[in-house]
């Protein structure tokens, strides 16, 4: 009896990693290139789990999608540090969230920095940036993504409390809900599967390497396990569902 209740509800944190795949798209496609689009003066013709086209679009809708995920992963990353929060639902998401998309944003820089590509590629043509952008944005990139590394495995101590299986479901999760919705889209889903896959999977491996460091820490405390809220399984089935039958096959007049 005591070993059940010492055990996280894992379709709890499964449903966590649902949500961190869903708001960490919406922040970068919506949010981020979506909001701006609409400051360019351009209108949305497409909007899928990670494909996003603009008619008029310039350096803020080019630029907004990164600028966006980032935001939304430092707004976190900063209040789970401040707070302190015990593990639950609320703080676990908000770890994952953070973690993994700011991950995201910097293997992001780091590719579009070594082939000139996507976002950061279109930034550079639209502002005429010399080609030492390359350098810089790869720079920033590894920094980044070491420092996020760092600060995750600080941070996950007292959130694992001894359990790193609490911090690795939602990511394996997160990873199998973003294949799943880029293959949703008719438009090509195999390559966008294979976006989803290495947007959250591949791109935030260093996760892992966080997730490790958290469980070779020693000495951690012992607090409760993360017990199963049929409001958040039943919120996120909803959400998902609805994002997996709108957004997610592709909205806009291209969709």
């Amino acid at each position: 009896m005591n070993a059940a209740r010492s055990t996280d509800d894992v379709p709890t944190l499964i449903a966590v990693g649902a949500a961190v795949a869903i708001t960490a798209s919406l922040a970068h496609e919506a949010l981020g290139h979506g909001v701006g689009c609409i400051a360019d003066g351009g209108t949305v013709t497409l909007l899928t789990f990670l494909v996003f086209r603009c008619a008029g679009a310039g350096v803020l809708a080019d630029g907004g999608g990164p600028v966006g995920a980032f935001l939304v992963a430092a707004l976190c990353l900063i209040l789970v540090r401040r707070l302190r929060p015990a593990p639950s639902v609320a703080s676990l998401f908000g770890y994952a969230l953070g973690v993994q998309t700011m991950l995201w944003v910097c293997a992001q820089m780091i590719r579009e920095g070594i082939d000139g590509g996507d976002d950061w590629g279109h930034v550079a043509a639209d502002l005429t940036w010399a080609p030492a952008w390359h350098v810089v944005v790869i720079a920033l990139g590894v920094g980044g993504y070491a420092a996020t590394i760092r600060i995750a495995a600080r941070l996950g101590v007292f959130l694992a409390s001894g359990k790193p299986e609490r911090l690795l479901v939602p990511y394996i999760s997160a990873c199998l809900f973003a294949t799943a919705f880029g293959a949703l889209w008719h438009g090509d889903p195999a390559a966008s599967a294979l976006d989803g896959l290495l947007s959250f999977g591949m791109a935030p491996l260093g996760y892992l390497l966080a997730i490790r460091a958290v469980a070779r820490t020693a000495d951690v405390p012992s607090l409760p396990p993360v017990e199963r809220s049929y409001a958040w399984l039943v919120s996120v089935a909803v959400i998902a569902a609805t994002f997996a039958l709108t957004i997610a096959r592709g909205i806009g007049r291209l969709a």
